[in-house]
């Protein structure tokens, strides 16, 4: 996105802000919709690209501001708080970032900016953080996260398959999830309804992150989630 695009783009997000909640509070000094906006042009710019399907942002940002507008917005309470973190968890999960760790913001005076200004620095990102994250196979199913724990990951309506599903079109062991710690597959396991991959039915093949999965009435989505090491 060019210069003039993120102009428009932040003067767009900042008019409808101004007619939301904290409109009242504040008419002309720093406004929360700028922190979150300035946080996460923080958060493209410390993105990381780990390979073709998965791309590693900042989890850790420190937020300096004037110590007015910190004394001011400080009074909002939890409510800034969990303005900025949705904002910026909206803005990742539009980018299909992920992050090593869990989203920390934090915000603190700083004598050296004047009412209005700002100043945001990220940790948890880029070349010397990537060789310790890890990735983690997963499957979400109706809402809950379930971690692969094995190398190899039987799905099945059987209690004997490592996740047993509730659901009567399902085979005992339908199919099955392999996970090398860089690559994934899928196998059918000789289902009687068969497996479903993107809307085709397989027999075997590698997994990409995000994929749909369908096997009996229930469907299934394939994602990698970052795991971070010790740094």
């Amino acid at each position: 996105m060019n210069a003039l695009g993120f102009i428009e783009k932040f003067e767009r997000r900042l008019e409808r802000f101004v007619n939301g909640a904290f409109s009242k509070a504040f008419k002309s000094q720093l406004q929360p919709v700028e922190i979150s906006a300035a946080i996460n042009a923080k958060m493209d710019a410390g993105a990381a690209v780990v390979d073709r399907d998965r791309i590693l942002a900042p989890d850790g940002y420190k937020v300096r501001l004037s110590p007015a507008d910190h004394s001011r917005l400080q009074q909002l309470g939890k409510a800034l708080n969990d303005d900025v973190e949705s904002k910026v968890k909206a803005h990742a999960k539009k980018q299909r970032y992920q992050f090593a760790g869990s989203l920390t913001i934090t915000m603190e005076p700083d004598s050296s900016l004047t009412i209005g200004q700002l100043r945001v620095s990220a940790s948890g990102s880029k070349a010397p953080d990537l060789a310790s994250v890890t990735w983690r196979p997963a499957l979400d199913i109706n809402g809950k996260r379930y971690l692969l724990a094995q190398a190899r990951t039987t799905v099945g309506r059987d209690a004997g398959a490592d996740l047993p599903i509730d659901d009567a079109g399902l085979s005992r062991n339908h199919f099955a999830i392999s996970w090398d710690g860089k690559t994934a597959s899928i196998e059918d396991l000789g289902s009687t309804n068969g497996t479903k991959v993107s809307g085709l039915k397989i027999k075997s093949q590698t997994l990409a992150p995000d994929t749909i999965i369908s096997a009996g009435r229930t469907e299934f989505v394939f994602r990698l989630i970052a795991n971070g090491g010790s740094k």
